[in-house]
């Protein structure tokens, strides 16, 4: 009997961690986006998982620079923000903040939290890279960099 109690509180246990990271995120349906990206000069990697449910995407680009595009997420009512910007051929750098390692998946990205503002995740792929970005202060939830990096994770 005291076997099958441990066994059951192993198997609870278990289930409980593993629950706690496929929760917190929500699924994305890029398809939509990714059609709108196809009139762009380069179609990057988008997420498939995002932090929040995304109720809205907006494109833009600055003017006379198509190897930019920069991708607002939003949620209803616009109570969580997350923006996105990539560019083809060049790495986005900002020497203002220390950035720390992380591993994305199998290629190395670089974290920093501005204040409370913002939670900043890069990366470079297949010569695009990547700036992805949680804006907390106008933001209603609370992220963990974890959810970042697994939002980068499921980007394809």
């Amino acid at each position: 009997m005291k076997k099958l109690f441990v066994f059951v509180v192993f198997l609870f246990l278990a289930a409980c961690g593993n629950s706690g990271d496929s929760s917190s995120l929500e699924s994305f349906d890029n398809s939509n986006l990714k059609e709108e990206l196809n009139r762009e000069a380069f179609q990057p990697m988008l997420p498939t998982k995002t932090p929040f449910e995304v109720i809205d995407a907006q494109v833009s680009h600055p003017p006379n620079q198509d190897n930019v595009l920069m991708i607002d997420f939003m949620s209803s009512g616009k109570s969580n923000h997350m923006g996105l910007m990539v560019v083809m051929g060049k790495n986005i750098e900002s020497s203002l903040m220390g950035f720390e390692e992380v591993k994305i998946g199998d290629i190395k990205g670089k974290y920093a939290v501005k204040d409370t503002e913002a939670k900043i995740l890069k990366w470079t792929e297949n010569g695009i890279s990547y700036d992805l970005t949680y804006f907390g202060k106008q933001s209603e939830k609370e992220i963990t960099k974890e959810e970042l990096i697994k939002t980068a994770e499921s980007f394809e």
